[in-house]
């Protein structure tokens, strides 16, 4: 585990395996549009609402609780609409269909909610093991680990939550969007 995991607040281990997602799917799945899915990842880490209601939207298209029914009506989710939910089933494959891309969706929603409802702890052990799920996923695909240089700015002394901030300019596919 790199020390650079270990300074950076919940919102930039969030950043970080929203990295590795886009790495993940822009070489596996080149062809599907990942902005929608992308977009509403980075919300977990903007300003737009409080990180614990941006998770609960972003865990609807998980792809476990995506996926759960076999249709949408059955389904009762809180935020997603009929049309997103066709929209995110068009681009995302199911658990079955890519087990590590499903971990590494699911390693996301859990740092982000890790300590939402209490004080983080110094270091914040308990995401490491998702980190390192979503490391195991990105070598088992053979592909590169994000630049944690690139990171530097989402450290926080106080190892907690860490600044509300636009993220989109680190993504590979959101740029200029």
């Amino acid at each position: 585990m790199n020390k650079i995991i270990n300074t950076l607040s919940i919102r930039g281990r969030v950043t970080y395996l929203i990295m590795c997602f886009e790495t993940y799917v822009t070489a596996k799945y080149p062809e599907r549009n990942w902005a929608p899915v992308s977009d509403r990842m980075w919300k977990i880490c903007d300003d737009s609402d409080y990180i614990d209601n941006s998770a609960y939207r972003y865990m609807e298209i998980v792809p476990e609780y995506l996926y759960e029914f076999d249709n949408y009506k059955d389904a009762e989710f809180d935020y997603l609409t009929e049309d997103e939910y066709k929209q995110f089933i068009s681009i995302i494959p199911s658990g079955s269909q890519d087990p590590d891309l499903e971990i590494i969706m699911h390693s996301i929603y859990n740092i982000a909610m890790e300590c939402a409802y209490g004080s983080a702890i110094k270091y914040l052990p308990n995401t490491i093991p998702y980190i390192e799920a979503a490391e195991k996923c990105m070598k088992k695909a053979s592909l590169p680990l994000p630049d944690l240089s690139r990171l530097a700015h989402l450290t926080d002394p106080e190892h907690q939550w860490g600044e509300q901030f636009d993220g989109r300019y680190l993504s590979i596919i959101l740029k200029g969007k």
